[in-house]
């Protein structure tokens, strides 16, 4: 079996998850999300930029990160609401 391991980010990054793909498919933005955390190194931090659409982060993508990343047993220091961008997407930063 061929298994793919994550490409680890060996620095601090942001992920856009602000697009149409992800307007029609909130689904998707925990799971991208999560994947995200696992491919950025201890000690750095990833920004998770999220649609509109999605609604502010704390009320959904950080208590949903949150739980997964607890169920999973993926280490962070800290999830943090940083903002609303001009164009109406929110930024979550999570510190590994």
């Amino acid at each position: 079996m061929n298994r793919e391991l994550p490409i680890i980010r060996e620095k601090n990054w942001s992920l856009n998850l602000e697009d149409s793909y992800y307007e029609e498919h909130i689904d998707e933005i925990v799971p991208e999300s999560v994947k995200a955390v696992v491919q950025t190194k201890p000690g750095c931090y990833v920004n998770i930029v999220t649609p509109e659409e999605y609604g502010d982060p704390r009320d959904s993508l950080i208590p949903q990160l949150s739980s997964q990343l607890m169920k999973k047993e993926i280490p962070v220091k800290e999830i943090r609401y940083i903002d609303q961008c001009g164009c109406g997407g929110y930024v979550t930063r999570v510190y590994r």
